[in-house]
């Protein structure tokens, strides 16, 4: 097993990746005051997102960051392609999935771990 780790040119909070005709979007966004949380987005790239997944929050930006990069790189792994000149196309979408994300975590609840196994495209 190869573990990718996606070095970026410094802070950012957008990521474009592709494999093949599939496009994937990941966002660091803000769901509060000071906690960020990690929206990812995929689809056709000439479409609109078919699949959808919100994870976090975290207090600080840098952890988002964290989470982002070795996120990326696991999709590295998988296929995927980082394209970070790309322009983003779902960032509406993606805000308005992280308006959902509750600052306060559920008693009991379990966060749940990205799977990139997840992103596959629909055959």
């Amino acid at each position: 097993m190869k573990l990718h780790y996606f070095h970026g040119r410094g802070p950012f909070k957008a990521l474009v990746m592709v494999r093949g005709d599939y496009r994937l979007e990941l966002f660091i966004k803000p769901v509060g005051e000071d906690t960020w949380a990690l929206v990812a987005l995929t689809g056709p790239d000439h479409g609109q997102p078919e699949r959808q997944h919100c994870q976090g929050p975290w207090k600080t930006l840098a952890r988002a960051e964290s989470i982002l990069r070795s996120t990326a790189g696991a999709l590295m792994g998988n296929g995927y392609e980082p394209c970070p000149s790309d322009h983003v196309v779902w960032s509406v979408t993606a805000q308005r999935l992280a308006r959902s994300i509750s600052t306060k975590p559920a008693t009991g609840a379990r966060q749940k771990i990205l799977d990139p196994e997840q992103f596959e495209p629909l055959v």
